[in-house]
This record gives structure tokens, sequence and C-alpha cells, in this order.
């Protein structure tokens, strides 16, 4: 086999994640969204769950229909979180495009046979807490608050 030849053959193979925290299978992890979650937004994804290939989204969240949106926080270390609820996703959307109108860089990028929408944020990285009212049942509403500097 040629150096060619063979070099198009690995390139053809589906490449694992080399870093990030790794499932069983070889997938990167992602946590999922819960109450009183508070992240500093780095970078955020929106499309259908076929765009997140890399990743190991649970068979409950493939069986939805409709995008996901993972959030990626700022600190590179820690796992992107998964967000399913369509409350979040609703008011996620809106400030994405609120970001982009403010300047942040967006891209569509072709993953798989979907296509997700990516917002990254450079600078001046914002803190959000992501709450919903438990008294309400396990299915109320998401809200999604800046979180203010207490300097």
């Amino acid at each position: 086999m040629t150096l060619a030849r063979q070099e198009n053959t690995n390139m053809a193979k589906k490449t694992k994640p080399v870093f990030g925290q790794l499932t069983l299978t070889g997938e990167l992890a992602v946590d999922w969204m819960k109450a009183g979650t508070e992240v500093t937004i780095g970078k955020v994804e929106i499309g259908p769950i076929g765009a997140f290939e890399q990743y190991n989204i649970p068979e409950w969240a493939c069986e939805r229909s409709g995008d996901i949106a993972l959030i990626y926080p700022s600190n590179g270390y820690e796992n992107p979180i998964m967000v399913t609820q369509r409350s979040i996703l609703r008011v996620l959307e809106i400030w994405c495009v609120d970001m982009e109108s403010q300047g942040c860089k967006t891209e569509v990028v072709k993953s798989g046979a979907s296509q997700k929408g990516v917002l990254h944020i450079d600078e001046n990285q914002p803190t959000y807490q992501f709450d919903r009212d438990e008294s309400k049942g396990k299915f109320a509403p998401y809200t999604m608050t800046k979180v203010t500097d207490q300097n």
C-alpha cells in the first residue's frame, strides 16, 4: 500500500476523541442540565442529535424529536452541558440571536448528515444560572438568569 493510499484510508476512519472525559464507549461525556446549574458560557451549539455524534448522548434524549443544545463552559476542563428542555432551548436560541447581533462569532457546522449552529463567545463570557420552580412539578419551565458580579 502506498503512503498516499494509507493516509487516505486513515482519514476515512471515524476518529475518536483524544481529550475530554470519555465514556466507556469511547465517546465524549456530557453533563445534563439540572435546576441550579450555573455556568460561564464559552460556546453554544444547537442542532439535531445527529450533529453531536462524538458525544455520548443518552438513549432517552435520542428518542426525543427536535433540537438539543450543548453549552460549553469557558473552563475547558468541564464537560459540556446538554440541554433538552424546550423551555431552555427557546430562551437559549433567542439569547444566541441577541449575542450574534452584538458581534459574537457564529457559524453553521456540518456534522455527519446534520448541521448545527455554533455561537462562540471569545471575550466577556457571561455567567448564567438555570433554574425552575420545583414546587410546580418535574415539568416546570426553566429560567435563564444572568449572574451579576458582586465586585
